[in-house]
């Protein structure tokens, strides 16, 4: 009986290992956060970084950075995931944008994705003017998780203010 339990326990516990070992791979990605069980952003994963998040179940890639990103289309649709892009301007932001991203992001409510930009802060502004516009989450919650990234000011600030506006949200 103890040499059964003493099998059991190894097998538990090189199990438990596994799925923990599993996750530790995205924590690498830059400034990369979980948002909820469909929803992370994070900064500019590399090409092997890509084949882990495929790995952990992400369906969908969302790409906030402008240029020619036919590279990282190819690679992620090479993995059975789908890829978008909205090329956001850094120093103009517009509300088009966001709208683009909404209705991207309708499109995918049940299957889980992934936002990146450069280093998740065109990516954790969209995200957080998301879960407060169309999920209903606090703007105080979504603000939090925000600043785990950075604190926006300027332009940035400006355009979160404008959608939020434009969503008629309260602070």
């Amino acid at each position: 009986m103890k040499n059964f339990l003493l099998k059991l326990s190894i097998v538990l516990f090189t199990g438990l290992s596994l799925n923990i070992n599993a996750a530790e791979p995205l924590a690498e990605i830059k400034n990369f956060r979980v948002l909820s069980n469909q929803f992370a952003n994070a900064g500019m994963p590399t090409a092997e970084e890509f084949e882990l998040i495929q790995q952990q179940g992400y369906q969908h890639i969302i790409n906030l950075i402008p240029g020619d990103f036919s590279h990282e289309q190819q690679q992620v649709t090479s993995l059975g995931m789908s890829f978008q892009q909205i090329a956001v301007d850094w120093h103009q932001p517009t509300l088009e944008n966001f709208q683009e991203f909404v209705k991207i992001m309708q499109q995918y409510q049940q299957d889980k994705v992934l936002v990146h930009c450069q280093l998740n802060y065109r990516a954790s502004a969209f995200s957080y003017l998301y879960q407060v516009t169309q999920l209903g989450i606090s703007a105080k919650l979504a603000n939090s998780q925000m600043e785990t990234v950075w604190q926006p000011e300027g332009t940035w600030l400006e355009f979160i203010e404008m959608v939020e506006q434009h969503y008629k949200i309260q602070q």
